[in-house]
């Protein structure tokens, strides 16, 4: 790869789009050019561009993606599609920023294609920090703008398989998990990849064949930038072991790739049907029935799918710790969500504050609604839970648990609680029944016995998290 550079640095003339265009160079080594039908075959294999399709190309000016624009423009009629194309200004370059701009014009303008500038601000969007991943976030940003306006449907941008090799080095030396291991997808969501399975050198002898124009970004040269580096003095010595190192990076993401479909599928599953709205729980029994790579995707995608935010490998350590610590455990991976383990589950939802409420039944039937659902309370009917009598010396108040509070039987309620295995994080919601000043129905696992003669009766019409509502109180005493 050292070869691209030194090609650059040997450029001994220059060609121009238009009159007023800046030089670009034009000096590569002759290869047999098998670029298109190359391109049609990876469009067909991976299916990336249906008939009819508007293509929004990412232009730079650079050799990549000029060949892209100038293969895509050549499949117009067999493909059936549009093509345009989007350069966004970084502005970090100064002048050069602004010659690439008017190199994109020019070649745009004589080659009839409808072109999309947009200027992003870098230096000042990113404050000089981490200036690559912010200008790559803008850039694609811009790109979604472009494409939206224009109503097209999909962004080809020009990625080779000399960038995958780069790409899946530069995941190896940070260490990644299987999506680093493959690198970028030939298609992922609207963007579409052509040139996913040409290498650099096809790149360059297309360029040479075709005698197209093209301007080089000076950072190019650059080895302060870690991808210039790898592509500088990795990728030679590598291809000293393999001359064809792109096809077997191909080989091995393809592998790669269906690994992680068959995994994605047995995951999507999983989190699926241990989801319900926007709360996943799964039993810990089964969690540590799995392997410990299978559980840890369920957590990521189930944290994926409630927050749409991604656990880093600190945070699911955290997580995947709780499965060898005893007692409640609660993590909040970012503002707003939470994942925890009680007694039965390790479970991610949404962070709720603690809802207070506290309402007095005055009179027969009433019926009070609170947040885990609605109690009704009648004479006679229902589960028995105090002589008519005690109702009207004592009263009944529903409120949610307070410290100390007590059963008829002097039992903690906390205790009860525990020993019927309610998730911690629903204790609070669960409305408690309370006469003189001690706890006499607890929806689902409580009810006193002995209630004898005319009594005040309840049901409850709702919905408790982690054990089954359906299930008359069982009585304590």
């Amino acid at each position: 790869m050292a070869t691209w550079l030194r090609w650059l640095e040997r450029a001994a003339h220059t060609r121009q789009v238009g009159g007023s265009t800046p030089p670009v160079a034009t000096i590569f080594p002759i290869i047999s050019p098998m670029i298109k039908p190359k391109v049609w075959k990876t469009i067909k294999k991976f299916r990336l561009i249906p008939p009819h399709s508007k293509i929004l190309v990412g232009l730079s000016g650079g050799p990549d993606s000029v060949t892209l624009l100038h293969v895509l423009l050549s499949l117009r009629e067999e493909l059936g599609i549009s093509v345009a194309a989007v350069h966004v200004n970084h502005m970090l370059r100064g002048e050069e920023s602004e010659r690439d701009e008017a190199f994109c014009r020019e070649l745009c303008r004589k080659w009839g294609v409808e072109l999309f500038v947009e200027k992003v601000n870098i230096p000042v969007i990113s404050e000089g920090r981490n200036v690559e991943a912010v200008a790559r976030r803008e850039r694609y940003k811009a790109f979604e703008r472009v494409l939206k306006a224009w109503g097209g449907n999909l962004i080809a941008v020009a990625h080779t398989a000399s960038d995958l090799v780069e790409t899946i080095i530069l995941n190896i030396s940070k260490g990644t998990g299987l999506k680093g291991l493959r690198g970028f997808l030939p298609k992922r969501g609207n963007i579409v990849r052509p040139l996913f399975e040409v290498t650099r050198e096809e790149v360059e002898s297309y360029v040479k064949e075709h005698s197209l124009p093209f301007i080089i970004d000076s950072s190019n040269y650059s080895l302060n930038f870690e991808r210039n580096l790898v592509r500088v003095k990795v990728v030679p010595e590598l291809k000293r072991l393999n001359p064809s190192l792109e096809l077997a990076f191909l080989r091995t993401a393809s592998i790669i790739r269906e690994v992680e479909d068959f995994i994605s599928q047995e995951v999507s599953s999983m989190v699926s049907g241990f989801s319900k709205g926007e709360r996943f729980c799964i039993p810990l029994e089964e969690a540590k029935a799995l392997h410990p790579y299978i559980l840890s995707e369920v957590i990521r995608e189930a944290y994926r799918k409630i927050s749409g935010r991604e656990l880093s490998f600190r945070k699911l350590s955290t997580v995947l710790s709780f499965l060898s610590s005893e007692g409640f455990k609660k993590f909040t991976p970012h503002t707003g969500y939470i994942i925890y383990k009680d007694q039965l589950s390790i479970c991610i939802e949404k962070e709720k504050g603690k809802e207070a409420f506290s309402f007095e039944v005055k009179d027969l039937p009433a019926t009070v609604e609170t947040p885990a659902g609605k109690l009704v309370f009648e004479l006679g009917k229902g589960t028995p839970i105090l002589p008519i009598s005690d109702f009207q010396e004592k009263g009944i108040i529903v409120r949610n648990r307070k410290p100390g509070d007590k059963l008829l039987s002097g039992k903690s309620l906390k205790e009860l609680l525990i020993e019927k295995k309610v998730p911690a994080l629903e204790r609070d919601r669960i409305p408690l029944v309370i006469s003189g000043g001690k706890v006499v129905y607890v929806p689902g696992i409580y009810s006193p016995a002995g209630v004898e003669g005319n009594f005040v009766g309840v049901r409850f019409e709702g919905e408790i998290e982690g054990f089954d509502r359906r299930d008359k109180a069982k009585e304590e005493d």
